[in-house]
């Protein structure tokens, strides 16, 4: 195929999948459209006898039952005003705060563009809670990032394809399939970093948490008012940590203790968060002495970290083999071989090669010699 025709069936994928993408993106609109209440149609007229049913059937109501709707319909109202925090499971939608957007209205429609799978968008969220994003927006400002990267690269460099001359067309086609690609993987990998970056600093800081709550819970603290002024004692030195337990507080609050570290150990999935949570929902439950757990599980938590420093100092001799042998050997062949190499190029440039080429000659020459020598003897 000429360079040409490789350009015309790239412009019509591309073309086609803008396309499929914006016929995705209205089919969902349409779908959302038939399911909201607001779009069903309601008959205008009613009929008479239907009427009078319901009358009937309102004036029969009792007043215990009128009673019990409206404490109902109080309950409900205080927990539509309730605040909301990350990882408490609600029925109702979170509040959207539109100045949250990194692209303002456009955000959520620029998110859907993006096909995601499920489990890959549950995957993405649970990141984006490790990675310590935990505005409910935090998901459609990263599908709209990535896709803004995405056809903001693709023009971009089609559009140099096209002014470009064509010795450089093949640089401008390769960056333009690169670019995309790198737009679509580049905050995905970020976020990842980021997310276990964060979830290691915890870790590290477990021991002194569980060391500062024995000492609070040991003078007469409960776990709650414990957590909670931990909290605000390690935000200097710990802030993630210190925002986790802020969090597990205010959750603490609204639900339970137990709701709280369930959540919280959904939300990092970490081996020491899981073991921690579980300690202190079992001591809750059982009635034990959490001061004796806490103090014991403390000291398992420093050997297991120092079990883990010893294992990444062992590997680390291994790790630096390769460096060694990639960096340093050639700089050692280079001081051994480099004399001998300056002599072996000053025999040639005195005529070596000619004497390698002509070895008969030199033959010759010294058996010539060899009698002239003898008689001189």
């Amino acid at each position: 195929m000429t360079p040409e025709n490789i350009l015309i069936g790239f412009y019509v994928v591309c073309g086609v999948t803008i396309v499929l993408l914006l016929a995705r993106y209205f089919r969902r609109l349409r779908r959302e459209r038939q399911r909201s209440p607001s779009h069903q149609g309601e008959p205008r007229h009613e009929q008479s006898s239907d009427t009078q049913l319901a009358a009937s059937q309102t004036a029969q109501l009792t007043q215990s039952e009128v009673t019990s709707k409206s404490e109902s319909a109080v309950h409900d109202a205080a927990s539509t005003h309730s605040p909301l925090t990350p990882g408490v499971d609600s029925p109702l939608p979170p509040l959207v705060d539109h100045n949250a957007y990194i692209f303002g209205s456009l955000t959520p429609t620029l998110a859907a563009l993006l096909p995601e799978s499920a489990a890959r968008r549950q995957q993405i969220q649970k990141e984006l809670l490790q990675a310590g994003y935990l505005q409910p927006q935090a998901y459609e400002n990263l599908s709209a990032l990535r896709y803004v990267g995405i056809m903001a690269s693709l023009l971009l460099f089609g559009t140099l394809l096209i002014l470009a001359p064509r010795e450089t067309e093949p640089i401008w086609l390769g960056m333009l399939v690169l670019a995309p690609l790198s737009a679509w993987a580049l905050p995905r990998l970020y976020l990842k970093n980021k997310a276990r970056d964060r979830v290691a600093r915890i870790e590290r800081a477990m021991p002194d948490l569980l060391d500062m709550l024995n000492m609070c819970v040991s003078q007469g603290l409960t776990v709650p008012q414990a957590l909670k002024r931990i909290s605000r004692d390690l935000e200097k030195v710990y802030p993630d940590l210190s925002q986790e337990l802020r969090i597990v507080c205010e959750q603490a609050e609204l639900a339970s203790l137990q709701h709280a570290l369930e959540n919280l150990r959904r939300r990092l999935d970490a081996p020491e968060i899981h073991s921690f949570a579980t300690l202190i929902i079992q001591t809750e439950r059982m009635g034990t002495s959490i001061s004796a757990a806490l103090t014991d599980y403390s000291d398992n938590m420093r050997e297991t970290m120092r079990q883990r420093a010893d294992e990444s100092a062992n590997q680390a001799s291994f790790k630096l083999l390769f460096p060694t042998v990639l960096c340093l050997m050639p700089a050692v062949l280079l001081f051994l071989l480099g004399p001998a190499v300056i002599e072996l190029n000053n025999f040639f440039e005195q005529g070596g090669s000619e004497i390698i080429n002509s070895p008969v000659e030199i033959t010759e020459q010294v058996r010539i010699t060899q009698p002239g020598q003898r008689s001189a003897r």
